[in-house]
């Protein structure tokens, strides 16, 4: 009887040290993934797991696939690696347990990460850098449609099509890469990850979808096509020009597939973006509002319906100044203030991120940071003896565009920006431009942002 429970004490010391061992892996599993360096890939499954995890991805620019790697286990082991398109192995990791975080010089080109777990009992957490990933469209519900140079667009562009459409609008999504790049493919990948994200909202909405593929070119350092900015509005390359009129020509090019399918959507589109793609759709708003019924803009700059601010001439994209120019046409303020217009920032949104290579290191700023320790000595220096009001006529360098912003504003940035903005369409009694600030979030978008976007544009649509 002794024996018998001196075998019952051990086997129960062990069962609590098994279980004690796996509650701190739990714990660490948090703690670690709490760290967005370690949440791209993330695993907690039932004891001796099994499965083989394959995943495509692009290099691009940047040469180096900067990898994070952490598990910890009670059993069994991960096997990771990195596979390039003649199979050969150019990373290997396997490990029972492992914190560690790698820099793997890679080429440009296609490559396969494999993720083969065995008799895995514990938590992964994995993070990665400076890779795109590759996406395969879900189903036929997704189409390319390829580019129609003869019709107007130069590029090509994604439909979705619910299979329960409940209204006849159509919801455009201008695509971000977040990045620049002279490859297609990058954007051509990062525009699925678009469409296949916000195919959710065009389900709920019933409505089709399109997203375009515009590119974002590396190799003019004053071009950001997926905002819409003033470079890529009068530059001369044909590929690249008024990307906002070809867009318009997508939407037409959809119209017509759509209704070869007996789909009839209103000539008045939806549209949405955060970021780059937010300033797309409030310029487009203001190039082209009489064909927007109602806009989503989130973490975005603002066209003001001003010609003049605070002494300064404010051209496009910060105003009207030169609208005429741009559109051939006088700016209708009655136009702009029937567009239906959410537009929100985080009260914590330091405007996104900028990458920079110092000392042959990679460094991250927020938009706040790098402006602060960069542009703001600069801005000061320049503008000690310029006069006002700075443009009249002709071209604008980025710094130009900056000053004339930083002096119409008198130096307000971010959300003291927004709310003077907020302020100045109060005052012009424009109330279908609702400006809201979530407290406490940053340049993100959570569960409440959706939220309120899909009532948003349902209370649009059944109005």
């Amino acid at each position: 009887m002794g024996n018998l429970n001196k075998i019952i004490c051990i086997v129960g010391i062990c069962i609590i040290f098994i279980v004690s061992k796996y509650m701190f892996i739990l714990y660490q599993y948090k703690e670690i993934t709490d760290i967005g360096e370690y949440s791209n890939w993330t695993m907690t499954q039932r004891p001796f797991y099994n499965t083989h995890y394959k995943t495509k991805f692009l290099m691009d620019d940047s040469n180096q696939l900067h990898l994070n790697l952490w598990w910890e286990s009670l059993t069994g082991s991960i096997d990771i690696k990195v596979i390039d398109e003649n199979g050969d192995i150019q990373f290997r990791k396997k490990e029972k347990n492992i914190e560690s975080q790698y820099d793997i010089p890679l080429e440009k080109g296609k490559y396969i990460l494999s993720i083969e777990v065995s008799n895995f009992t514990g938590s992964v957490a994995l993070g990665y850098k400076n890779l795109v990933m590759i996406h395969n469209l879900p189903n036929e519900n997704y189409r390319i449609i390829k580019s129609k140079p003869q019709k107007g667009f130069y590029w090509d562009y994604i439909l979705y099509i619910p299979n329960n459409l409940k209204n006849n609008k159509l919801l455009v999504v201008p695509n971000n890469t977040g990045k620049s790049s002279d490859n297609i493919e990058v954007h051509i990948e990062k525009a699925k990850e678009c469409i296949m994200y916000k195919s959710e909202l065009a389900e709920q909405l019933g409505v089709p979808l399109l997203v375009p593929i515009f590119p974002r070119p590396n190799n003019n350092d004053e071009m950001y096509t997926q905002a819409l900015d003033r470079e890529s509005i009068f530059t001369n390359i044909e590929e690249l020009k008024r990307l906002d009129l070809q867009l318009i020509s997508m939407i037409d090019d959809s119209r017509d597939i759509l209704s070869q399918r007996g789909i009839i959507v209103d000539k008045k589109i939806l549209m949405s973006g955060f970021s780059a793609s937010g300033d797309f759709v409030d310029r487009f708003t203001f190039l082209h509002p009489e064909i927007v019924s109602a806009a989503v803009i989130g973490g975005s700059d603002n066209i003001i319906p001003y010609s003049n601010l605070n002494q300064e001439n404010i051209p496009y994209p910060i105003g009207i100044y030169d609208y005429e120019k741009i559109t051939g046409k006088k700016f209708d303020i009655n136009l702009i203030a029937e567009v239906n217009r959410y537009i929100y920032k985080g009260s914590e949104d330091e405007g996104g991120w900028q990458v920079c290579e110092e000392d042959g290191e990679t460094t991250i700023y927020t938009g706040k940071q790098y402006f602060e320790k960069f542009e703001l000595p600069m801005l000061n220096k320049n503008l000690e003896d310029k006069k006002s009001p700075i443009y009249v006529d002709g071209n604008l360098s980025n710094m130009e565009l900056k000053e004339i912003m930083f002096r119409a504003y008198k130096s307000k940035i971010l959300i003291d920006k927004f709310l003077e903005t907020k302020e100045i369409f109060d005052n012009l009694g424009i109330d279908k431009s609702e400006f809201v600030i979530y407290e406490g979030l940053g340049h993100e978008i959570n569960k409440s942002i959706e939220s309120d976007e899909l009532d948003f544009f349902n209370r649009i649509i059944n109005d």
